[in-house]
């Protein structure tokens, strides 16, 4: 169980987390290398970014995902998540009121992983700095990976795509999601599909298509991510209630079943907690059959540190509390 906890003005409901916090040695040099490698593709020229940035401490997440990958590892993980923040920074705010600018960006972004070498207009939509970064993350992956792999990470990342541009879409016309609704695309815009592929590259493997077909495999990795959304919703409401955004199922279950505030979390923690359930007898499974396979082991291992990874991320970094000006969501965000 993950108990009550505070930094600060921030706390999190109890949670069921049976899972052993761990962290990579080189978390703070990935750090450090992380504010260069966004200053330098000028991703932090806004005023304040550089100090945000650096309370955000997201290299913490991705060394606390992959504990046991090596430090180039974590650098491409780190700068992939800094790209996606980005990304969605600019999906949810910069381009909500006209969504031509935000369905250009998400071409742009698909064509470019696709098909590897973008038109000279490339860049338009997201910006250089962003395609820029985007670019280079791209070919510092490409060479990892198989062709399969690349299919598989891009219509990930399409569908994160698509439900960045529901949501803000549902902004623009102040529309609330129903609840059966946002859990179907909450799944998309979360991103976690696309980051539990990148597990593969960090490791320098790529799991078999047995194990990927496996049902059991299919429940970890949507459980994971219903889990990991689930909790960051879990902290992130105040900051979406004070900026009037409805996606966050702490809301949703609030409005369906008009709920109080507090019925509402505890019905979120209740669906969280069945996930980490569901999520172990699929682990369980799994081991019985899969385990003897150091890249099963290490894949579904990975998932586990993503889920309490993300946990301990969440209450030390500065992403969620009160008093930061809201930033682009993460993985799970």
């Amino acid at each position: 169980m993950h108990e009550m906890t505070q930094r600060g003005q921030l706390s999190a409901p109890a949670v069921l987390c049976p899972f052993t916090p761990r962290i990579s040695p080189h978390a703070d040099s990935v750090q450090r290398w992380s504010l260069h490698w966004a200053t330098r593709h000028g991703l932090l020229d806004r005023p304040g970014a550089r100090a945000t940035f650096a309370r955000a401490r997201f290299a913490n997440l991705m060394c606390r995902a992959h504990p046991d990958a090596g430090e180039p590892e974590l650098r491409l993980a780190t700068a992939w998540l800094i790209s996606i923040f980005v990304l969605d920074d600019l999906l949810e705010r910069a381009l909500v009121r006209d969504p031509e600018p935000a369905r250009a960006a998400v071409t742009e972004v698909v064509r470019l992983l696709r098909d590897r070498q973008p038109e000279p207009v490339f860049g338009t939509a997201l910006g250089r700095p962003l395609a820029g970064a985007l670019g280079e993350v791209w070919k510092r992956t490409e060479p990892r990976v198989s062709p399969q792999w690349r299919e598989r990470f891009v219509g990930h990342v399409a569908d994160y795509l698509a439900g960045t541009l529901w949501e803000a879409g549902n902004r623009a016309a102040d529309r609330p999601p129903l609840l059966d609704e946002y859990r179907r695309m909450r799944h998309h815009s979360a991103a976690t599909d696309m980051f539990f592929d990148l597990i593969e590259p960090m490791h320098g493997f790529e799991l078999p298509t047995g194990l990927l077909d496996d049902p059991d495999f299919a429940t970890a990795r949507r459980t994971a991510g219903t889990i990991i959304g689930i909790f960051n919703d879990l902290i992130s409401w105040p900051k979406e209630a004070a900026i009037g955004d409805h996606h966050n199922i702490v809301f949703s279950f609030q409005r369906e079943h008009r709920l109080h505030l507090a019925e509402a979390v505890s019905a979120a923690v209740a669906e969280h907690d069945a996930c980490v359930l569901e999520f172990q007898v699929a682990r369980d499974r799994l081991e019985t059959r899969w385990w003897s396979d150091p890249t099963c082991a290490t894949g579904i291992g990975d998932l586990v540190h993503w889920i309490r990874g993300n946990v301990d991320w969440s209450m030390e970094s500065g992403r969620y509390t009160p008093a930061e000006i809201p930033a682009p969501r993460s993985a799970g965000d």
